[in-house]
């Protein structure tokens, strides 16, 4: 089925791009620890079970074996399971990757002693690859960070830790293990036996209340807070708990003084994603293309054929059938992924001169009235093709309206072509300045206003004719707009291969939200 609809302006999605810079930190156990930040390309519209998939590649271990969890200021916060929607990491969260270190007893398919996070590189010239750590009851993982204070005021000092050890053991054998780790951070001359009961420790994740182990507790790895802890995971990594080990000012001074806090090295791929991700843009052609492209329906919007009475999804597309002296292209800037609503700062190459609209218009070679369920008025069907083709579809800039800020604010500004100069200007508000041609295109256009060269008057600077005064100034195109009739519209040819009148489902990860009014908007609809 085909249907004819008038439009007044083409609204084009921004073509999204496809992956997001998100960097992680791998942990590299060792008697120091080492730390290298990586930059990834993550998909856009994706789950965790992504990144950790390609975290494992960096890393050259199985997905399975791997833990990510955020790090703040104030010490380990949330896990990441598989399930989540990737778009909950901003760019800017502190994401820190450990591989969990192997159970007692587990066999080894190499001799690598401690579970080491190596490069795929490394990993493919030694042959060398961990098996699947097993869980076992018994063991416990524990991700840790010393933090000095208590509660919501405590700040970290030194990197996070990851070690398994056993439930069965007592508070003095946990406190060894803690300080093996971090004894490298203290003082030399500061020994670590017999010390008695140093810090607090808390279960990250349940209220302050209830959260913390007891000294007195001749098993405190078995307390019910850890239980609960393991309980409230999800799929994705191996299970673990976090714990934060608060020392008191006093006790944190005398042992460790002012450690030095991790060293962070960015591998090349940090710079290299970063900048691929910054210079994104794409062309005013690429956005036509992604708007008449053909889609197929979602089931919801099957239809029943009726010769074999069986349901059958369609396929929906967009063309231009014609096309208006005035040609007012909006850039669809603004969008929403998932739960986030942002502003599109793409950068949109659009030609000043020459717009080639023929590539985007319906093909005619066939006659509207032959065209099965074909209904266009009599003002939308052209008597013939036209015979000066490459004026009817070339189109040049005359202005554009900026947009400065975000979705929840901003501020409008207009760049213009004078009729008679030639010349560009700058509009924003009372202020009017010369432009340069190379200073049109921005990231900030947001609606473009052609106009058709075969309609520019002969008096104008764009004509041919530049110079000649023969013409009235009444011949200009903006005085002409009100005693214009419906010949100048355009229309939207709406195809289907649909029979009946199913309404397309146009894709919500390529269209992005519309903030012009509901009268500027092209309607879609369906004639059998």
């Amino acid at each position: 089925s085909n249907t004819f609809d008038p439009f007044l302006c083409v609204s084009l999605p921004i073509p999204l791009r496809q992956t997001r810079f998100l960097s992680v930190t791998l942990v590299f156990p060792s008697k120091s620890q080492r730390f290298l930040r990586v930059g990834l390309a993550v998909p856009i519209l994706s789950t965790v079970a992504a990144l950790r998939k390609m975290v494992a590649e960096e890393g050259g271990v199985s997905p399975e074996e791997v833990i990510l969890v955020e790090l703040y200021p104030s010490g380990l916060q949330r896990s990441f399971f598989d399930e989540e929607d990737l778009n909950t990491i901003a760019e800017g969260d502190n994401v820190y990757a450990f591989q969990a270190p192997p159970s007692p007893g587990q066999e080894m398919l190499s001799a690598r002693p401690s579970g080491l996070l190596v490069s795929p590189r490394l990993a493919a010239r030694e042959g060398q690859r961990l098996s699947l750590p097993v869980h076992n009851e018994t063991t416990v993982l524990i991700l840790f960070c010393n933090l000095v204070g208590s509660g919501q005021q405590a700040s970290r000092f030194g990197p996070p830790f990851l070690v398994r050890e056993d439930r069965a053991i007592s508070w003095i054998q946990l406190q060894q293990c803690i300080l093996s780790k971090v004894r490298y951070l203290m003082k030399s001359e500061v020994p670590i036996q017999n010390l008695g009961s140093l810090f607090s420790i808390r279960v990250v994740g349940l209220s302050l209340a209830c959260s913390y182990l007891s000294p007195q507790d001749s098993r405190p790895l078995c307390h019910w807070a850890v239980d609960r802890a393991l309980h409230l995971r999800r799929p994705g990594g191996p299970p673990h708990i976090k714990l934060a080990v608060e020392w008191d000012i006093d006790t944190k001074e005398r042992l460790f003084g002012s450690p030095q806090e991790e060293r962070v090295q960015d591998a090349d791929s940090v710079r290299r994603q970063q900048q691929a991700h910054q210079q994104h843009s794409c062309t005013l052609d690429e956005c036509f293309q992604f708007y008449t492209k053909e889609e197929q329906l979602a089931q919801d919007d099957a239809w029943r054929c009726p010769h074999c009475q069986a349901l059958q999804q369609g396929v929906v597309k967009l063309s231009l059938w014609t096309l208006p002296d005035i040609l007012i292209i909006h850039l669809k800037r603004f969008c929403q992924v998932g739960e986030r609503r942002n502003k599109l700062s793409t950068l949109v190459k659009f030609p000043l001169a020459g717009l080639d609209m023929a590539p985007h218009v319906a093909q005619r070679s066939t006659s509207p009235k032959a065209m099965p369920g074909a209904w266009p008025p009599s003002w939308k069907q052209p008597a013939c093709l036209p015979t000066s083709y490459p004026l009817d579809f070339l189109y040049d800039l005359y202005a554009v309206c900026n947009h400065h800020g975000s979705l929840q604010g901003g501020h409008y500004t207009a760049y213009c072509r004078n009729s008679l100069d030639g010349q560009w200007y700058s509009y924003d508000d009372s202020t009017v300045e010369p432009l340069l041609e190379d200073e049109v295109n921005t990231r900030g256009a947001y609606i473009l206003f052609y106009q058709k060269r075969n309609s520019i008057p002969p008096w104008s600077a764009s004509s041919s004719m530049r110079g000649s005064t023969s013409s009235s100034l009444s011949d200009h195109w903006l005085l002409r707009l009100g005693s214009s009739n419906g010949s100048t519209r355009g229309s939207l040819l709406s195809w289907s291969s649909a029979p009946g009148p199913a309404r397309p489902r146009l894709p919500e990860s390529a269209f992005c939200t519309n903030s012009l009014p509901r009268q500027e908007k092209g309607t879609f609809h369906h004639v059998g």
